[in-house]
């Protein structure tokens, strides 16, 4: 029963792997996030410059029709020219808002992080057999046939629901004037498009979702990977350093103080460790402090070195660090097992004593 314990991933990450995921580039992600948030920001540059650029397209429009009566080579090369600025002044914007609502979005998924490992070469990217396995695979086959036909659903579902409301204006279209049809016909198309990309957003808030559960489940670690993963880093001269100036910054803060007044240290054993305190004139053991990953690996090392007992309860650790704050009592529903925790370490300090 305890091998089978060990194989299983059942603890949380630890920062360390967690730092190590997002430097290999193992970050949560949604496929369609980037182009969701480069239609966004064109779409905001449409709705600030589309009156203005639209007027500018119609003067365009307006002086090539002009110009074709007196048709020349002169003419022609004005009209060239124009074409191409016309096509700058609008395509470049656009490119550009894209390009930053991308790089926007990539920022807040991944962070702003330079790695240039990930332009190394890898030959393991290169094997096609996991590629193959992923593209046959039925469920993934299945999944991916789901997720396009629901966008695909989605636009066409809020395209006919927008071209409903209008049916009656594009009816009278064929009796409208060419310009005022373009004002109605362009406000149609804006509509669609912002209630699809808002339905598609929607679409890839889930996909994210779903994204950041699947990499939190395959970074779980056994508790083998925990206990080994610290015994590397006694070892690494970083996570020395790292932990010493930890200390410091715990002794600034006053909490070596009140580890060393402790009676107890209660730990999960790897990512929670949680300071009792039990003085009879407070009435009830009080939580004097708490910590997580790193820090309740400090915590524990702290009360090692002062000989403050660190006993192993992980659901007592975990109930004690979600209810209750420093600084406060013990509640009633947790009192019988911190009495039994506290009369446990004080018969082994009796013992000692005797010895």
């Amino acid at each position: 029963m305890a091998g089978s314990d060990q194989g299983e991933k059942t603890e949380e990450p630890t920062p360390e792997k967690r730092r190590k995921a997002k430097e290999e580039g193992n970050v949560a992600r949604s496929k369609d996030a980037g182009s969701i948030a480069a239609s966004a920001a064109v779409l905001l540059l449409v709705g600030s410059l589309g009156p203005a650029s639209y007027l500018n397209f119609r003067t365009y429009l307006r002086y090539c029709f002009r110009s074709v009566s007196s048709a020349d080579i002169g003419t022609l090369s004005q009209v060239g020219r124009a074409t191409q600025e016309a096509i700058f002044y609008i395509t470049v914007p656009l490119a550009f808002a894209a390009a930053i609502g991308g790089i926007m979005m990539s920022a807040l998924e991944v962070g702003l992080q330079l790695n240039l490992k990930l332009l190394q070469p890898k030959w393991s990217r290169l094997d096609p057999s996991s590629k193959i396995k992923k593209l046959f695979s039925p469920k993934n086959a299945a999944v991916m046939s789901l997720l396009t036909l629901g966008r695909v659903f989605v636009v066409a579902g809020v395209a006919t629901y927008v071209i409903k409301g209008d049916f009656d204006k594009l009816s009278r279209l064929p009796r409208v004037a060419l310009e005022p049809a373009i004002v109605v016909v362009l406000g149609l198309l804006s509509r669609i498009a912002i209630w699809s990309t808002l339905a598609l957003a929607i679409m890839t808030a889930i996909d994210y979702g779903q994204a950041w559960w699947r990499r939190e489940k395959e970074l779980k670690m056994t508790i083998q990977e925990v206990k080994d993963e610290m015994h590397q880093q006694e070892g690494d001269p970083k996570m020395k350093g790292r932990r010493l100036q930890r200390a410091r910054e715990i002794a600034r803060s006053g909490l070596l103080k009140e580890i060393q007044g402790a009676d107890v240290v209660v730990a999960n054993p790897t990512h929670v460790a949680v300071v009792i305190r039990y003085r009879p004139e407070e009435g009830a053991p009080v939580v004097a402090a708490k910590g997580l990953d790193e820090m309740a690996q400090m915590i524990k090392e702290i009360a090692r070195k002062h000989d403050i007992p660190v006993v192993e309860s992980k659901e007592l650790a975990r109930s004690l660090h979600a209810q209750v704050k420093v600084g406060r009592r013990i509640p009633a529903e947790l009192f019988k097992a911190v009495a039994e925790l506290l009369a446990y370490v004080y018969r082994l300090k009796r013992k000692k004593l005797r010895a």
